[in-house]
């Protein structure tokens, strides 16, 4: 029997990444990570050094299970969902004042 296939496309790797790692409070480890996603673990690695290279991600060295591992956890750069609900709104008012002055 063949390898599981992979539902997520390969562009939508680095988003998917960052919703199983916000998923978790405490972090998540890069190899839960790369089991999650179903791919090689030097693939998972090129994803987690782009999150990181765009501040999205950080990852701090961890002994688990006797082994040097990685937790990934999301930094305060990532954007809450306050935030899109005040641009949204703020777009909204801008949006009503306009018409209201024609």
């Amino acid at each position: 029997m063949g390898r599981s296939s992979n539902l997520t496309a390969p562009a939508q790797m680095p988003d998917k990444a960052l919703e199983l790692i916000g998923s978790r409070a405490d972090g998540l480890l890069q190899s839960e990570l790369r089991k999650l996603l179903g791919i090689e673990s030097s693939k998972c690695s090129r994803i987690v050094y782009k999150l990181m290279q765009s501040g999205l991600v950080r990852r701090e060295s961890i002994i688990a299970g006797g082994y040097r591992t990685f937790l990934l956890r999301l930094t305060a750069a990532q954007p809450t969902s306050h935030h899109i609900d005040a641009y949204l709104t703020e777009i909204y008012l801008l949006y009503l004042m306009r018409g209201s002055m024609n």
